[in-house]
């Protein structure tokens, strides 16, 4: 029997559920939750996972995993502190931001010159005047959002002349085709690519590729080489991927 619940919602409200099948973490950390109240339902309305916390908590944060931290930066009324909270989480709020987590800063607009000063050491993260109407924080957050997402969607590309690396997929592309490499003809080409164009001996090939536990002659390195060559349509007499360095073992080309 279907719920007598279930069917007091209007065909709107049942659309608008079933658009939050995908959601996003927010954080929201405040030491005075009531006054950030209307953006905490704003943000569950909007399909968004709200998680509210009084003041910012390392082990809460590895454990919940925001994917946002919205941040009360607002002064303390009628509170004497020894450390503003600001100061006080910056180190944390530094690592939040290094670790690629947006980061919104609610300030007071009488204290905006003070928190943009102090916020320049907080480099990514969005400040907003508060209180402000919620569409405006909302489309603060979806900013914020897709340019963490179209960076982070950078950061797995690794781009080499005219081959394309998407670490994510572990797939190589030339010109939009895709040249289909084994696991670890792939390592090996990565590896080429992220040493600084410094030589990689065969021992060291050997070592970073086979791990210690292998026990083959280093020649196989050299098998492998070959095969990945034959792939990339490379020459070891005049190599464009990966040159030949006599006597000692492999770099990228120039």
């Amino acid at each position: 029997m279907r719920d007598q619940a279930l069917d007091s919602i209007v065909p709107e409200q049942e659309s608008a559920l079933s658009l939050c099948s995908l959601t996003k973490r927010v954080m929201i950390v405040s030491p005075l939750p009531e006054r950030v109240n209307s953006l905490f339902v704003a943000l569950s309305n909007a399909c968004f996972d709200v998680f509210s916390l009084h003041g910012l908590d390392e082990p809460l944060l590895r454990s919940l995993q925001p994917e946002l931290i919205i941040y009360d930066a607002l002064p303390l009324p009628q509170v004497e502190l020894e450390l503003d909270p600001l100061e006080r989480d910056e180190l944390l709020l530094r690592n939040v931001i290094n670790t690629g987590i947006p980061l919104m800063l609610l300030v007071a607009e009488d204290t905006m010159n003070d928190r943009e000063e102090q916020s320049l050491e907080l480099k990514g993260s969005q400040r907003l005047v508060w209180p402000v109407e919620v569409s405006e924080v909302l489309t603060g957050i979806d900013e914020l959002l897709k340019r963490q997402s179209s960076s982070a969607n950078l950061q797995h590309i690794l781009l080499f002349k005219d081959l394309k690396i998407d670490m994510k997929r572990m797939i190589v592309t030339r010109d939009g085709d895709r040249i289909e490499l084994t696991k670890t003809e792939y390592d090996l080409l990565l590896h080429f690519l992220t040493s600084d164009g410094s030589v990689q001996s065969r021992e060291k090939l050997l070592d970073v590729i086979w791990g210690l536990q292998f026990y083959g002659g280093s020649n196989v390195v050299d098998v492998h080489i070959k095969s990945l060559r034959k792939k990339l349509e490379d020459s070891a007499v005049d190599p464009k991927y990966i040159a030949t360095v006599r006597g000692v073992g492999y770099r990228v080309a120039d």
